[in-house]
């Protein structure tokens, strides 16, 4: 009797044991299903001239495929080894199509690729193309879509590199309406390194004497093979695209930024190099800051930047190096960045914590102070010959200001402070235009009297309710021209002829 009730046991679990191997994805109610993977409103790319634009749907969640995908966590990144890009894409679009505003007509692109994930819309100078990067499953893509055609054409010989600053669009630069600039992988992933049966040695971490308090961050670099694996994915080959051919610029690197001078004659290249830390994500590495021209010649090296191991810690401080680098977008080639006037500690009792200087092309002379903040830096909007306005602020007292700056006379001026916490004090974003080199800065209206303002989000007693305001560069007063209804959320998505809002013209150019 034992043996027969033995064996009716084992029959029925192995029953149950195979039952649930045949098991697959199941699909819940149908209502449920729809509101799952409801498709999120199309978002838009607007040309300058308001002709054209793009629309770009998503999908709701990602798919089991992609979720599927491996995923390499290594130097404080998660990337795909197989694709040389990050393994968790934020935002790729499902489809592209193309609509005429003027007649309300939609196109179709055609050419696109199947299982199509696209990314980083990038119109070129005169508006007649697009370029965008497909992530596939071994490998990044750049195709480019034909405005006039409607066709997409994939243009990159070799793979794109997308594991350091690439991000949504993979750090495609135009050049000119026919030439475009980005990384590509210098080998194959099944280059890799392999992974050794067992390690060379111990790992070994010292102190030489310097206090160096630090944030603990997710997914460092543990080993000396994790250091060859690092080393492998992040370096790259700058190339330059004209009209499908490549060509090389410069030499293999570990490139950690790349922007193009306005006049586009010169490039801000920010490099990192060994010893990589084990305590740092890459960004934070050992780095060098060069101007180059477009061959790649190094014309002037800018800094060279310590590991962020040593960074001070505590909210505001910050290494006594220079930071920030950026190009001048009212001016043809002039970098400028910012450097502490307080040893990097924000507790020092000084006028001014920091300062930002200047150097212009041909870079040989020597950087020019432009101002001096009483807070720490943040950035620069630049507008015109009399305009821009800089930000600075205090994260440990969740503070922000914002000033004017007179680029011929040096003089900053006061416009507002607010806590950041305070949603509702919040004025909104200058509206941009492009200037003669192609680059948005801020365009004041009414003679230069005024800026407009954009609050995508407007928050309020009422709820989020956006509006576009002006703000009185004289009374320093913001007064609202148009704002969503409650009940509803609309808002402004770009203005056209900024310069015709509040004398005779309604908000009704914007889009």
């Amino acid at each position: 009797m034992k043996k027969v009730f033995l064996c009716a046991m084992l029959l029925s679990t192995g029953v149950w044991v195979k039952a649930q191997d045949a098991v697959g994805y199941q699909r819940p109610p149908q209502a449920m299903t729809e509101l799952l993977l409801a498709k999120p409103t199309p978002t838009v790319s607007i040309e300058s001239k308001a002709e054209w634009m793009i629309l770009s749907e998503r999908n709701a969640l990602p798919s089991v495929e992609e979720l599927a995908r491996p995923e390499m966590r290594i130097a404080g990144m998660r990337i795909n080894p197989n694709n040389f890009a990050p393994s968790r894409q934020v935002i790729t679009y499902s489809g592209l199509s193309l609509k005429n505003i003027k007649t309300g007509k939609v196109y179709p692109i055609t050419g696109l690729p199947a299982g199509l994930t696209a990314g980083g819309m990038s119109w070129n100078p005169d508006q007649s193309k697009v370029a965008f990067t497909q992530t596939n499953a071994k490998s990044v893509d750049l195709y480019v879509v034909n405005i006039a055609t409607q066709k997409a054409s994939k243009v990159n010989k070799l793979p794109l590199n997308a594991v350091i600053g690439g991000g949504f669009g993979a750090g495609v630069t135009w050049l000119n309406n026919n030439t475009m600039m980005y990384k590509v992988i210098v080998k194959p992933a099944a280059m890799a390194p392999a992974k050794p049966l067992s390690p060379t040695g111990p790992v070994v971490q010292q102190n030489l004497g310097k206090s160096a308090p630090a944030v603990t961050y997710q997914d460092m670099i543990k080993s000396p093979y994790d250091e060859k694996l690092f080393e492998f994915y992040a370096t790259s080959q700058l190339v330059v695209n004209k009209n499908g051919i490549e060509t090389p610029i410069g030499k293999p690197a570990i490139y950690a930024s790349t922007s193009l001078s306005p006049d586009k004659k010169y490039m801000l290249v920010r490099t990192l190099h060994k010893p990589f830390s084990y305590l740092v994500p890459a960004q934070s590495f050992p780095s060098t800051v060069t101007i180059t021209d477009l061959t790649g010649k190094t014309l002037k090296t800018v800094a060279s930047l310590p590991s962020g191991e040593v960074r001070p810690s505590g909210y505001d401080n910050t290494q006594n190096v220079p930071r920030s680098f950026d190009w001048r977008d009212d001016e043809a080639a002039t970098v400028t960045w910012a450097m502490p006037l307080d040893s990097g500690l924000i507790r020092k009792k000084v006028d001014f914590h920091d300062a930002v200087y200047a150097l212009s092309a041909p870079f040989t002379g020597e950087a020019k102070e432009l101002f001096k903040t009483e807070q720490r830096f943040r950035n620069v909007q630049w507008g015109t010959a009399d305009l821009a306005l800089v930000s600075e602020g205090l994260r440990s007292k969740q503070s922000t200001r914002v000033s004017r700056y007179y680029p011929t006379t040096g003089k900053l001026e006061k416009l507002w402070d607010r806590n950041q916490t305070d949603v509702y004090g919040n004025l909104g974003e200058p509206v941009t235009d492009k200037n003669k080199f192609g680059r948005q800065v801020i365009m004041p209206i009414e003679n230069g009297t005024k800026l407009l303002m954009n609050n995508t989000v407007g928050s309020s007693p009422k709820g989020d309710l956006p509006f576009l305001a002006t703000f009185d560069l004289a009374t320093k007063k913001s007064d609202i021209l148009w704002r969503c209804e409650p009940g509803h959320f609309e808002y402004v998505y770009d203005v056209l002829e900024p310069g015709k809002i509040g004398i005779g013209y309604p908000p009704r150019g914007s889009k």
